[in-house]
């Protein structure tokens, strides 16, 4: 039998060639610096802090925007459980609306089908590092003073009309999860571009205290201002990002070049039998994150991924539909249906995609999909 193709692996973090040693205490400040900075660059914007994962960068974006109590946050349905946990816990309330059904980003025509005077926020995911319809978002939010919460945890190393995803939202949140493409097991980062939001996030950062102002020398002492959280990064995993950072160009290019493979090569296979699949808009720089089939039904899905399983290849679904789960429907009061999110949950599936995937495996992966398809014909 075949040897066993995952959905993804965690090979950066398996291969002897990016192992971290031993990290002195001493090296931490430094291993941060590097880190920040490294950051820093790739958004254009000084104003970075590392966090504990995506999921609490996103708790510290609402935290820091400081909204009357049960402000109404628009949220993608199709998304992970991290952004309705961090709207909810603030005390305020998730409005879902639908994806768009080809890029499974957050829909702008629903947008401005949910929006209301209670409106305060929006979160928008750049889903497999491709980003939301900014031409029309950002113009929206300014125009009805709204904050835009850019969630860029699939978007890093990317860029859109040479801007680099990451930079669009009044407040940009990253994840160096263990299954991202640059990972330090668990890890995140928070950015604004906003000062006000800016000073709130440090804030919030350092358990809802003014420390970065005391560790500054600008006050002296630190004391609780608002709400907050312990989300400084452990030093030792550092580390492990700045290994992976010193070569995050090369990091791009293997997922780069296996998206594109699949894609050169599943095109014309999948188009014959109208599968939809991941594509590259206009302007996008892209990073190779994900790479996403859509059967026609969930039949069909649930077939493929039997099929792909007996050749011991594992396609994988994504996300679940946040307005139907059982605690989401509280806030899904309407009961409207989001057609594009419940596709995508029930047909939706994922290409075994990470850092080092082989040609060979990939072109397993390739033609069990092409044979699959081939027999349904048949």
């Amino acid at each position: 039998m075949n040897r066993p193709i995952p959905p993804y692996r965690n090979t950066l973090l398996e291969s002897k060639d990016f192992a971290v040693g031993s990290v002195e205490p001493n090296d931490g400040k430094e291993l941060q610096k590097y880190c920040t900075q490294w950051l820093s660059s790739q958004i254009h914007d000084k104003k970075t802090l590392f966090t504990k994962s995506c999921t609490q960068s996103l708790e510290v974006a609402i935290m820091a925007l400081n909204l009357p109590a049960r402000s109404e946050i628009i949220i993608p349905s199709y998304g992970f459980v991290s952004l309705a946990n961090a709207v909810a816990i603030c005390g305020h309330h998730c409005v879902f609306v639908d994806c768009d059904a080809e890029t499974l980003n957050i829909s702008f025509n629903e947008i401005c089908n949910a929006v209301s005077d209670s409106t305060r926020a929006i979160i928008a995911i750049n889903y497999g590092g491709v980003p939301c319809d900014y031409d029309s978002l950002i113009p929206f939010c300014e125009e009805r003073d709204i904050i835009l919460i850019e969630d860029n945890a699939h978007g890093l190393l990317a860029s859109y009309n040479r801007r680099s995803l990451g930079t669009f939202g009044h407040v940009s949140t990253f994840s160096f999860d263990s299954l991202k493409m640059i990972t330090c097991y668990e890890g995140g980062a928070i950015t604004s571009r906003d000062t006000t939001i800016w000073q709130r996030i440090r804030i919030a950062h350092e358990i809802g205290t003014d420390r970065h102002d005391f560790l500054e020398g600008k006050v002296p002492f630190y004391e609780w201002k608002s709400l907050g959280t312990n989300a400084n990064l452990a030093p030792p995993l550092f580390a492990y990002l700045k290994t992976q950072f010193e070569i995050a160009e090369k990091i791009k290019t293997s997922f780069v070049n296996a998206w594109n493979k699949y894609e050169h090569d599943l095109d014309s296979v999948l188009s014959a039998y109208d599968v939809t699949h991941s594509f590259r808009p206009k302007g996008l720089d892209h990073n190779g994150y994900i790479f996403w089939v859509m059967a026609r039904n969930e039949e069909e899905r649930m077939n493929l991924q039997h099929f792909m399983s007996k050749r011991n290849i594992t396609l994988n679904p994504h996300y679940s539909a946040l307005h139907r789960s059982e605690f989401g429907r509280q806030y899904h009061a309407s009961g409207r249906p989001l057609p594009n999110t419940e596709r995508a949950v029930a047909c939706m599936l994922r290409l075994p995609l990470f850092y080092g995937i082989s040609k060979d495996d990939q072109n397993r992966v390739i033609e069990g999909i092409r044979s699959f398809y081939q027999l349904l014909q048949a």
